[in-house]
């Protein structure tokens, strides 16, 4: 694959937080932003799947930019294949970002048979994989045989994936992305019922609920000023560094997102985004996240990342979500059985 165009990173996020899009506009913006960081040699395709029930995949609101007929004829190849639970527990289930080649082999044969005959080849995944197994997947097709990127492209890709999955989850939460949904819809986004919303100037008009104490709120305006520091005309170019800085959560429960409102005045409003799962009623809110995230495979600097949180503070709960259960490790932790339909099939991290 061509090397990135780190330029475009900025711009990527951006097109994966414009909530105030239809999900048609929405995919098709996030592709359009995909194109310009990866290159036009590529074909593009999205698509948001429901992979909830592993036997009974459902695929919607597929979009496609630069991308011929002969890789729609593999893509519907693709669906086929995708009726096969085995498949779709260790890709969608299981794997954030990879070759298609090497991570869905034999499965794909057919899919790659149909691809070369017309001159194409790997197709690299980038997928915001979710513990509900309802998330959105967009993909790079290309002519190379294998896609093997580098190791620092392939944090980048992983850390794209965790920004789709995040914003996908919260459009959900906003009513649209529904499975079988009418996907010219827009998302309603009343601000009132947000936990908290700055203005420009990062003062707080609006904190309820957990944003209302003093911590919380040092945390969400420190991760607005370092957003919008990123956005800036003067830094936006920076390249890798924005991925530092900006995170899919602050604080494992807030996403933070534009709204400009009526009187053109813009907020930066602090939504509660958690992902959710059943089966753990005595741990806590910070420790179920970081619970659930681990059960996808992600190891402690990934979840930190993901959650907006230090990596000490990932160790930290871990083990104390392991306590409360009466276990003692997170290898143990991971084969908790209500953890057991989130996990790949033949890996457990221990990173």
């Amino acid at each position: 694959m061509d090397a990135l165009d780190d330029t475009q990173l900025v711009s990527f996020l951006e097109a994966v937080y414009a909530l105030e899009l239809d999900d048609r506009s929405w995919l098709d913006g996030i592709l359009s932003a995909l194109r310009a960081l990866c290159g036009d040699d590529h074909s593009y395709v999205g698509f948001f799947y429901d992979a909830s029930d592993v036997a009974d995949l459902k695929i919607w609101n597929v979009a496609v930019q630069n991308t011929p007929p002969e890789s729609m004829e593999a893509f519907q190849v693709f669906r086929e294949i995708s009726k096969n639970p085995t498949f779709v527990r260790t890709t969608f289930r299981s794997l954030p970002v990879g070759s298609a080649r090497r991570t869905a082999m034999p499965y794909l044969a057919p899919v790659f048979a149909v691809r070369e005959k017309h001159g194409w080849g790997d197709i690299f995944n980038i997928n915001g994989i979710d513990p509900s197994g309802v998330g959105c997947d967009v993909t790079i097709g290309t002519r190379a045989r294998e896609c093997v990127p580098s190791a620092s492209d392939v944090l980048v890709y992983k850390r794209l994936a965790n920004h789709l999955a995040a914003a996908f989850r919260l459009r959900r939460r906003l009513g649209v992305a529904q499975v079988d949904g009418a996907i010219d819809l827009k998302p309603v986004q009343r601000i009132d019922d947000a936990e908290a919303i700055l203005d420009e100037r990062g003062k707080f008009v609006h904190a309820t609920g957990a944003a209302a104490g003093k911590l919380a709120q040092e945390r969400i305006k420190s991760s607005m000023s370092a957003i919008d520091a990123q956005r800036n005309e003067t830094t936006r170019n920076a390249g890798r560094s924005a991925l530092d800085h900006w995170h899919p959560l602050t604080g494992a429960r807030w996403t933070l997102v534009d709204s400009f409102q009526e009187n053109g005045r813009r907020y930066l409003v602090a939504r509660e985004n958690q992902a959710h799962g059943g089966g753990f009623d005595a741990l806590t809110d910070r420790e179920r996240q970081i619970v659930l995230h681990a059960a996808l495979g992600f190891s402690n600097k990934e979840i930190a990342y993901t959650l907006g949180i230090s990596d000490t503070t990932v160790r930290v709960l871990i083990a104390r979500a392991a306590g409360r259960l009466g276990l003692k490790s997170r290898r143990q932790l991971l084969l908790h059985p209500a953890l057991q339909e989130l996990q790949p099939d033949s890996s457990e991290s221990n990173r």
